[in-house]
């Protein structure tokens, strides 16, 4: 092969490699280029009845510290990045910071939302406390009835730890069991 030949042979390769990887550079697909990175936020929203505030945080990277001003605590952050916990104290001003320098976000200030009114439906926990109330009822009422339906089951209501709804449930329970088992037109 002769020298020039050679030659333009050679800055044609040259020439044609750079091109192709200048525009291999810039094609980059859109699976390959870096994904955003989500924004983090925290809010502080106290509890309705105001004895406490619920903290939740999306879109944070483990390991994560809360700061109240006085203390600093850990967070539990789960694998979609969410934390969500409970404290008592109300008026103090929260933030989320980084453990690690290299981490997004060094320090996130939590909003506080106001606070939700209660809702005027029935909320779960009072539903599974009239659930439980029902069941203990219809026990109780199965009792009496088997015992010869000779008075109507009676709550004792010295267990101080149950609620109103609870309450309302046994006595709905009781009174439909007993009913079944004596017939309705029985009053004891």
């Amino acid at each position: 092969m002769h020298r020039r030949n050679r030659h333009t042979l050679l800055c044609a390769a040259l020439a044609s490699s750079v091109a192709l990887g200048t525009a291999a550079a810039l094609a980059v697909p859109a699976s390959a280029a870096p994904a955003a990175v989500p924004a983090a936020s925290c809010t502080v929203t106290p509890d309705p009845s105001g004895k406490f505030v619920v903290i939740t945080g999306e879109g944070f990277t483990a390991p994560r510290n809360l700061n109240d001003g006085e203390s600093t605590e850990r967070l539990n952050i789960d694998a979609n990045g969410n934390f969500r916990l409970q404290r008592f104290q109300k008026n103090v001003d929260y933030t989320v910071l980084a453990v690690n320098e290299d981490q997004n976000f060094v320090f996130v200030n939590c909003k506080v939302a106001a606070a939700k009114p209660p809702s005027s439906t029935t909320p779960q926990g009072t539903q599974q406390d009239y659930r439980r109330g029902y069941l203990s009822g219809v026990v109780a009422g199965r009792q009496a009835g088997q015992e010869g339906c000779k008075a109507q089951p009676v709550a004792d209501k010295s267990q101080t730890t149950r609620s109103e709804n609870y309450w309302k449930g046994w006595t709905a329970g009781a009174t439909q069991s007993y009913a079944r088992i004596c017939g309705s037109s029985s009053t004891g």
